[in-house]
């Protein structure tokens, strides 16, 4: 058995207001008691005097108070030794006065961007801002007004409209006050010619801590005329788009900043004015952690009279503080203890050192604790059965404790009889998955979870299924993991791409509810280099012209677990917000139809307003026995992105009992081969007893095979009833089945069609698309050639080929005649033919028996602009008519 501990979290709350502190152990006879600020309560009647309500798994403050204001901690208590939760702070909330300031007044060259600054009071949490902009309270970002994460106003592309008073206020969410700025900020906007760029904010460079996994927003906006260009630079480095490095107007956004995004970051502006021509301000940013903790006990047989070494492995930026406990109460250094922040060593163990040693760290960011239990014996040989080492506690947020039910031998695996363990259990619960949905590894992810109730039995094993999601699933990959373990590496993972992951516990009871998440790896990191010109001078890529704004990216397609009887957990992964921050998600939800066809109800809204922070929500009151599809929207300021894919068909059961198994297959109604690899199906199911389905299985094989291993299969969705079979064999029959399933079992087979894949065609391809991820089938109109057809189609091919040679010959053939004639009319002195007739009609001229060889005698008096042969023959010199005798008229055309 374990020992578990669900550890209280920090609260701030107002004044007068209740607190609950929660905390939770196994076994069901662990004791839970409490401290305030190291002070043991629940012995003195102090907890009285304070008004604190102790109850079983629960800490209650009715009225919080200044005197109930601390750090709490949870002590859970066993035979086998006592262990201590992170302490937790219970804050009062609070909202100071705004410092007395003088009115500013912002000047900004047309068509840059202002800066409105609010200097926020001290607040716990921090204030919320908010703006007073044209006589309107401003709480979110609008059009071109964007209010930054420091509590900045950024008015885009600012105009001689934006002119005039500015006022912030501050909003303490937890106390709901209100404060006003005693000062008003006036904005002024001017015109000038031309003006060298300079940085108006930050007005100097600065250092800044961001926790790791948050957002980093680095403001630096620059005025000047023309409008400055701002680019970033980090340890000296440019940076481009890229993961999740992403600019918003002059502004450098990066989303899940890791310790690789620690250093020194440079905001340079210029606009070819002025001198030195660039302005720069410098960010020394920092990122920081809360504490990761593991313990080792060093020795595997630990006897009475010899030295234990624990040795404690801690990561935190800042350093961590590190305090060591034994049953719960803090060690100093001593002669029998050498205490220091890595190791501790217990010299001359006895039976009163036995029990459970943890190392507890803390920094101003977080806390993490982890232990070891150790358990001594006078000598090796008088106790052969006792266990030898007592496996290292995990560093995560959960209690634990490993305590010796029976001998066992060290292993990585549990070996537990299960015919031994009394009482009912039951299968465990799903595990709790705690891995972030997106990485920034392209080819790995980090799985974590942490286990949840076990049913009364030990977890044996962690069944963990991935495959990678999107229009075609790939084959589920499968690993199964010791009970002892809570993290996994997934290798061998494609770059940008969405993978799905369930996962189980396993205990003498069977397989429990499975766990379901969705999540996506980040993209190959490339280095952009200029190329050389061949005049030796290095081009720089080009500048991509920013994209338009416009509503954020749809978010990944969700995932849905239960939640209860009648309501259901949707999770989802967002995507990018196309520069302005997403303000809140939606979730919506179409029934299916029980029986066949169509596509259910229309899309309705489950959930609005989901805080841009959450990104998982509880949907309730949905009708027991009735199929859903959950689909996600993501809201900024420019409005809502498009839905996300619909999630897998989701049925509420309603009870513990499993749904029975269909009965009847689907019936399929047509079929057609498109082309020599494709078939195309449509089919129609009728279910018994309003039997809900979850998908469609569908079986194919080539008809000549009598194995039934050679069947392969492909899974289609409940809602959907066509489907393309693709990736087969050209002029290849084939038999095709189906069944349809839920989670009862599979229905008995359909009708069985044989269809055969056309032909494949040398020299000619054939392409057909189709969209799998549309919702109606693909159209199969046009014709499709057939082997038959063939033969005509060679015929077809020589008659065509031989009308062209003929078309082809004829044409020089004409050309030819057509110059002939000419030169020879040309010979005998004919003038060239004004205006042409149908091509290749010419008449031959009969010349009396004269033959003129050579020039003929014209008068040299006359040019060529003035000698013409008019119609019928009649010759025409200086406007005059004369006739040749016996030519007529003369006609040559091409």
């Amino acid at each position: 058995p374990t020992l578990r501990n669900l550890e209280p979290l920090s609260v701030v709350q107002k004044l007068g207001g209740s607190v609950t502190l929660r905390c939770s152990a196994r076994p069901a006879q662990a004791q839970i008691s409490w401290r305030l600020n190291g002070r043991e309560l629940g012995g003195g009647g102090e907890e009285a005097e304070l008004g604190l309500l102790l109850q079983p798994g629960a800490l209650i403050i009715p009225s919080l108070s200044n005197s109930t204001v601390g750090r709490y901690q949870c002590i859970a208590s066993t035979s086998a030794g006592a262990r201590a939760s992170v302490p937790a702070n219970v804050t009062a909330a609070k909202l100071r006065d705004f410092e007395p300031d003088d009115q500013q007044e912002i000047e900004v060259d047309e068509g840059n961007t202002a800066v409105i600054e609010c200097h926020l009071p001290e607040s716990q949490p921090k204030a919320q801002v908010r703006y007073s902009v044209k006589q309107e309270w401003l709480e979110t970002s609008k059009g071109n007004y964007l209010i930054m994460p420091s509590g900045n106003l950024q008015i885009a592309n600012a105009t001689q409209e934006d002119e005039g008073p500015y006022k912030c206020a501050a909003y303490n969410p937890v106390t709901q006050e209100v404060k006003t700025s005693s000062s008003t900020d006036r904005l002024r906007i001017r015109r000038s010619t031309s003006e060298a760029a300079r940085i108006i904010y930050p007005p100097a460079s600065r250092s800044m801590t961001v926790r790791k996994g948050h957002r980093l927003v680095l403001e630096c906006v620059a005025s000047g005329t023309p409008t400055p260009q701002v680019t970033w630079a980090k340890n000296g480095r440019n940076l481009q788009p890229q993961n999740n490095t992403r600019f918003l107007l002059s502004n450098l956004l990066i989303d899940a900043v890791g310790e690789s995004d620690s250093g020194t970051y440079a905001c340079h502006a210029h606009n070819g004015m002025g001198s030195p021509g660039t302005a720069t301000v410098l960010y020394d940013v920092q990122v920081i952690e809360a504490p990761k903790v593991r313990v080792e006990l060093q020795q595997q047989d630990p006897v009475w009279g010899d030295t234990v070494k624990f040795t404690c492995q801690v990561q935190g930026n800042p350093t961590p503080t590190v305090m060591w406990l034994h049953n719960a109460q803090p060690l100093s250094p001593s002669s029998h203890h050498r205490v220091s922040s890595q190791t501790l060593r217990v010299l001359n163990v006895g039976p009163q050192d036995d029990g459970v040693y943890q190392c507890m760290a803390e920094n101003w960011v977080g806390g993490a604790q982890a232990a070891a239990r150790l358990l001594t014996g006078p000598s090796a040989p008088s106790r052969p059965g006792r266990l030898p080492l007592i496996r290292p506690m995990s560093p995560d947020k959960v209690l634990r404790e490993l305590i010796p039910a029976r001998p066992v031998v060290p292993s990585a695996d549990v070996l537990v009889d299960c015919s031994e363990i009394l009482g009912k259990i039951s299968p465990a619960e799903a595990p709790v998955i705690l891995s972030q949905p997106r990485t920034g590894t392209a080819d790995y992810y980090e799985l974590i979870w942490e286990p949840r109730h076990d049913g009364g039995a030990p977890v044996l094993e962690y069944i963990i299924k991935y495959r990678k999601a999107g229009d075609s699933l790939g084959e589920w990959t499968i690993k199964n993991i010791s009970g002892f373990e809570n993290k996994l590496t997934l290798a061998r993972l494609q770059p940008a791409s969405l993978y799905e992951v369930e996962m189980a516990a396993k205990n003498c009871a069977g397989l429990g509810q499975p766990a379901m998440m969705t999540f996506r790896t980040g993209k190959v990191l490339c280095c952009i280099v200029g190329r050389k010109s061949p005049g030796g001078t290095v081009e720089r890529p080009r500048q991509v012209a920013p994209p338009r704004l416009s509503p954020p990216e749809a978010p990944d397609r969700p995932t849905v677990t239960t939640a209860s009887e009648t309501s259901a957990y949707v999770t989802w992964i967002p995507r990018g917000n196309r520069g302005f921050p997403i303000q809140c998600f939606r979730v919506e939800y179409k029934k299916l139809r029980k029986e066949g066809g169509g596509g259910g109800s229309e899309w309705e809204v489950a959930e609005d307003n989901i805080a841009p922070s959450r990104l998982s929500v509880q949907i309730k009151g949905l009708d027991k026995g009735t199929s859903y599809k959950f689909r996600v929207l993501a809201v900024n300021v420019l409005g809502a992105s498009p839905p996300s894919a619909p999630s897998k068909a989701y049925t509420v059961m309603g009870s513990s009992q499993t749904n029975l198994r269909p009965v009847d297959g689907p019936y399929i109604t047509y079929a057609e081969a498109i082309n020599e690899t494709t078939i195309i199906l449509k089919w129609t199911y009728s279910p018994v007893n309003n039997t809900p389905i979850y998908g469609f299985y569908i079986y194919y094989r080539p008809t000549d095979s009598d194995n039934d291993s050679d069947y392969k299969r492909d899974v289609v969705d409940g809602d959907r009833y066509w489907h393309a079979i693709t990736g087969l064999q050209p002029e290849t029959a084939y038999d095709i089945k189906m069944q349809c399933y839920n989670e009862g079992g599979v229905s008995e087979y359909g009708n069985v069609v044989i269809l055969e894949t056309k032909g494949r065609f040398k020299g000619i391809t054939y392409k057909h698309t189709t969209p799998e991820t549309s919702s109606h089938p693909p159209e199969t109109g046009g014709p499709v050639p057939r082997p038959s057809d063939l033969p005509y189609l060679i015929v077809g091919v020589v008659v065509l080929g031989a009308l062209v040679f003929i078309i082809v010959a004829f044409i020089p053939f004409c050309l030819w005649r057509a110059w002939a004639k000419q030169k020879q009319t040309s010979d005998m002195c004919f003038p060239p033919v004004a205006t042409p007739l149908p091509s290749c009609q010419y008449t031959m001229v009969p010349l009396q028996g004269m033959a003129l060889v050579g020039h003929c005698p014209l008068d040299s008096r006359l040019t060529p602009g003035h000698a013409v042969y008019a119609p019928k023959g009649e010759y025409t010199a200086n406007g005059k008519h004369h006739c040749l005798p016996g030519l007529h008229q003369v006609s040559m055309m091409f």
